[in-house]
This record gives C-alpha cells, sequence and structure tokens, in this order.
C-alpha cells in the first residue's frame, strides 16, 4: 500500500482557523476531537472549556484532505518555505471560481493574480494564517 501525504496544520486555535476556511475557502469540515482532560494535564494546560480545542481535526478544500491541530508547546509560526498546492488539472473553471472566492476577501493577499503560467493557468494568495495556496491548472508535471 502506498502511503498517502496529507498537509498538517497547527493554529494557536484550530477550531477559530477550521471556521476561517469554511467561510473563506469553502472547505468541509471532516471531524474534529478536542484534546481530553488527560491530555490537556499531561501537557500542562490549564483550559477552562475543552471542546474549544482541537486535538485533531481534518477539513477538505476542492475535495482535499488537512489535517490540523492546536498547537500546545509554543505559538505556530508560518513558514514561507512550504506551500499548498491545488492542482485543478483541466478543470479550469472550478481552478477559477476558487481563486474569484479566495481574492474577493480581505483576509487572503493576491500574490500572484490567476493567469496563464507554463501551459495552464496559476493564482497564489497568502491567507491570514501565513500560508501560501497556489491555485493552478493543467499538469506540472510535464
Amino acid at each position: 500500500m502506498a502511503a498517502q501525504i496529507y498537509p498538517y496544520l497547527t493554529f494557536e486555535n484550530a477550531k477559530e482557523a477550521m471556521d476561517y476556511y469554511v467561510q473563506n475557502f469553502g472547505a468541509t469540515i471532516l471531524y474534529h476531537q478536542p484534546l481530553s482532560q488527560q491530555q490537556a494535564e499531561d501537557l500542562g494546560l490549564n483550559l477552562d472549556n475543552l471542546a474549544n480545542t482541537i486535538f485533531r481535526g481534518a477539513f477538505s478544500i476542492a475535495g482535499q484532505k488537512l489535517i490540523c491541530a492546536d498547537a500546545t508547546m509554543a505559538s505556530p509560526q508560518a513558514s514561507s518555505l512550504i506551500s499548498i498546492m491545488l492542482d485543478f488539472y483541466d478543470d479550469e473553471g472550478e481552478a477559477k471560481e476558487l481563486f474569484k472566492l479566495l481574492s474577493s476577501s480581505d483576509e487572503q493577499r493576491v500574490t500572484i493574480p490567476f493567469g496563464p503560467q507554463n501551459g495552464g493557468q496559476m493564482g497564489q494568495v497568502i491567507d491570514k494564517y501565513g500560508i501560501t495556496w497556489i491555485i493552478v491548472t493543467g499538469s506540472l508535471e510535464d
């Protein structure tokens, strides 16, 4: 069996982040599991409402699964070394719709407008958490 790779995102408040992706990216929440009392104690966390925590959660954007969790050891830092690319292959319409949604909100910053790029279409935005999203059509494998 081949392994699968899933982006694993860490946030100060993953529940809030998941809601952000639902509102701004059209994401679907797949599941969320709060920290248990024992996990919170083991991590030395004094939390009043465990229901608002995310030990592990998942959501999907354009049919792609992303995993997320609350940062429990330190404040998470965005990295410019890693980007998330959604390749719509030949479905330019769906890619344009997502990019239009992303670029219509002040909560994302367009760094490359959606347009022709290497035989396909490409656009890039940075979300409010500092994560870079690249939206492309036409497979980049060629």
